[in-house]
């Protein structure tokens, strides 16, 4: 016969309580319903630009794409442009978040700057999920990846108050750097400047934080190490959406052909 537990004091109750709370079975997370048609809109629109390029994508393409009511693309985006400008706010995130982990292993604010800097110029000459949306985008001779500004602030800032860099102002230096990695990225694309370009520039960068040549061209020499780069099924997608059902529809034969073709 189960005896009933006795308590004693009010305290020793609510520890109970709080941890047989914890013992309930984890709910499934949920994205909100607005959170959840934004997911397909994206999803639709990167698909579509993939396959049709901008040029030939219509609004009601990318509703009827990712199935849902025409209307309701413009309580999301005001126009194409956003839409775009969302789905390279999600590359860029993805990019980030590949590199975390490999940045974090680097103490060198030097070493971490060099790093960041090369992988973000590799993966915006190289990378195909990048480098496929962006051409068929129409923006080839306007966006490069860069590393995000908050980032770079950071790692100077960490920089400066070890002693390793030298600047009288932060915000500034990392106004220089983001824009010299945007110019020397977009003129790389533009076929105006050889690859070589980007380590000239990660040298000029490093000496312009303090450091001496000699190590700054040691930096910029060294060969980047192995990091995971993003593809294309790293990027936040809902494959529900009435598109990509259709396409993986498509990708599997018939029966009656696998037959044929096994005959």
């Amino acid at each position: 016969m189960l005896k009933a537990r006795s308590f004693g004091s009010i305290s020793e109750l609510g520890f109970y309580q709080r941890n047989l709370s914890v013992t309930k079975p984890a709910e499934t997370k949920v994205l909100p319903k607005r959170a959840r048609t934004r997911k397909k809109l994206l999803t639709a629109a990167r698909d579509l630009v993939y396959t049709k390029g901008i040029e030939n994508v219509a609004i009601v393409d990318i509703t009827r794409a990712a199935g849902v009511a025409a209307g309701s693309f413009y309580n999301y985006f005001p126009n194409k442009g956003a839409i775009v400008a969302a789905i390279i706010e999600d590359f860029e995130l993805v990019f980030s978040e590949h590199l975390e982990a490999h940045r974090l292993r680097l103490k060198d604010p030097a070493m971490r700057l060099s790093v960041t800097l090369k992988y973000y110029f590799k993966q915006s000459q190289e990378n195909e999920a990048w480098r496929s949306f962006i051409i068929n985008a129409g923006l080839s001779d306007q966006r490069v990846l860069v590393q995000p500004s908050q980032q770079c602030f950071e790692d100077v800032s960490i920089g400066m108050r070890g002693g390793r860099f030298k600047s009288d102002s932060a915000a500034i230096t990392v106004s220089l750097i983001t824009g010299m990695a945007t110019h020397v990225g977009l003129e790389i694309q533009r076929g105006n400047l050889p690859r070589s370009a980007v380590t000239e520039t990660v040298r000029h960068v490093l000496r312009m934080l303090g450091l001496p040549d000699i190590a700054a061209k040691a930096f910029a020499d060294a060969p980047i190490p192995e990091i995971p780069f993003p593809t294309r099924s790293d990027l936040p997608a809902d494959p529900m959406i009435p598109f990509r059902i259709a396409v993986e529809r498509r990708a599997k034969p018939r029966d009656g052909a696998a037959v044929t073709a096994a005959s």
